[in-house]
């Protein structure tokens, strides 16, 4: 559950603008699906990374902003996200390590995006293939009793061993030099102060890249949760070898 008390008053380190930010006392990160690149379907909290745009111009993370004080509510603006159309420009613009990692990430998965689409529709396609075939080899019969009870028709339960397949991934020369200098920053331990799991991440950079033998050894440095279903997806399709992002549910 998401709760919501009041405003943190923050002030930027570079200029000392100030804003106004949620108080969250808890999170719902719940979503509809997840992705091996970290990217939520329908997430009940935004995506992102914490990379922001002070009113200065400067690119900053949520992390530099300083509290102040709170409230129960303010006029003051909230700290503005960086646009996808600003995200080339800001990563041109960047020399320091922990915001160049937060707008790579953001731009890695965000290069990802034509890939779901893609994988989105093959699914579909397919899973609908699936179900007219079991339909076809499992009409409806209909009876007296059916009819007088109005028996509801048997429904459909998906086949074990069906189909299930993924179209193919091939990078771009933009995605794979996005990924090759991302990696490296996350390799130097640019992100260990960082709030989100990249270690994991590293492990699926390299996966996507087609480094099969170092994202393995990458991840076999991290527990695996019996709970974490990225760690044993990941897993499953570097032994198979496979470099596209991945969509699950939980």
């Amino acid at each position: 559950m998401t709760m919501i008390r009041g405003v943190r008053l923050l002030a930027a380190p570079c200029c000392g603008a100030r804003y106004a930010e949620p108080r969250y006392l808890s999170m719902n990160f719940s979503a509809h699906a997840f992705w091996t690149d970290g990217w939520r379907d329908n997430s009940l909290m935004p995506n992102g990374t914490a990379l922001r745009r002070c009113t200065c111009g400067r690119f900053i993370l949520m992390s530099d902003l300083v509290e102040i004080g709170t409230d129960t509510d303010s006029d003051l603006p909230q700290v503005s996200e960086v646009p996808e159309e600003q995200l080339p420009e800001c990563i041109k613009a960047l020399t320091e390590v922990p915001v160049e990692i937060a707008a790579r990430l953001w731009y890695w998965r965000l290069l990802n995006h034509p890939y779901r689409h893609k994988y989105r529709e093959h699914r579909e396609a397919e899973e609908a293939a699936t179900e007219a075939a079991w339909r076809a080899a499992n009409p409806e019969r209909k009876t007296l009793a059916s009819l007088r009870w109005a028996r509801k028709p048997r429904p459909y339960v998906r086949p074990r061993n069906s189909p299930f397949t993924y179209p193919p991934f091939e990078a771009s020369n933009e995605q794979l030099e996005n990924m090759a200098r991302l990696t490296e920053l996350l390799q130097a331990g640019g992100a260990s102060h960082l709030p989100w799991g990249h270690e994991l991440t590293l492990a699926e950079l390299l996966r996507e890249q087609g480094r099969f033998e170092e994202a393995r050894a990458s991840l076999a440095m991290i527990s695996n949760d019996q709970n974490d279903y990225a760690h044993k997806l990941i897993s499953k399709l570097i032994e198979e070898q496979e470099p596209a992002p991945m969509r699950y549910r939980v």
